[in-house]
């Protein structure tokens, strides 16, 4: 049984998306064509007093980096309830290399050294299990190619009641 909150978006989401959409990894990137159309994750966020950080790696970061991002720290890069500089109404203006790790991979997320998947995205709620759960075989594989540094910076911690209540546990560590 689902919660009220997963029942709500539910059906939003299928009735916004009546036909499933294309998803699927490719290189560093999971490209989730419900993005354009949803901008859910990216947009400002409810809960304003508990930001989403998105830690962006060294390469990542330029003298531009504050007019793109929010920024938790001088690495950081978060959302709240300003939501993300870089939406535009056709969705991000970023190329995928300026994206923090955290945007390239949602709903795919890395908690604790560990492989969630983000439970409220339209892909998550839309697409066959063994879908997303092969997708997200694919984030791991990858994940596992960076450099143990880089995986404890893009790591993030969640309230266990957040967790339980918002994310499935793909069983994947990623070292």
């Amino acid at each position: 049984m689902h919660s009220p909150e997963y029942e709500r978006y539910h059906q939003m989401w299928s009735e916004r998306f009546p036909e499933p959409r294309p998803v699927g990894f490719e290189g560093t990137v999971f490209r989730n064509a419900y993005c354009p159309d949803c901008r859910f994750c990216c947009a400002p966020q409810a809960e304003g007093d508990k930001p989403f950080p998105m830690a962006l790696l060294d390469r990542q970061i330029s003298g531009r980096t504050p007019e793109d991002f929010y920024m938790l720290d001088s690495h950081t890069a978060c959302l709240d309830q300003r939501g993300c500089r870089a939406l535009t109404d056709r969705g991000c203006r970023l190329e995928n290399e300026l994206r923090p790790v955290a945007c390239n991979l949602f709903p795919y997320v890395l908690v604790g050294m560990r492989l969630y998947l983000y439970l409220i995205c339209p892909a998550s709620m839309l697409l066959a299990e063994e879908r997303l759960r092969a997708v997200g075989s694919e984030v791991h594989a990858w994940l596992k190619t960076l450099p143990r540094e880089d995986l404890e910076r893009i790591s993030i911690s969640i309230a266990a009641e957040d967790l339980a209540a918002r994310y499935a546990d793909l069983g994947m560590e990623a070292l």
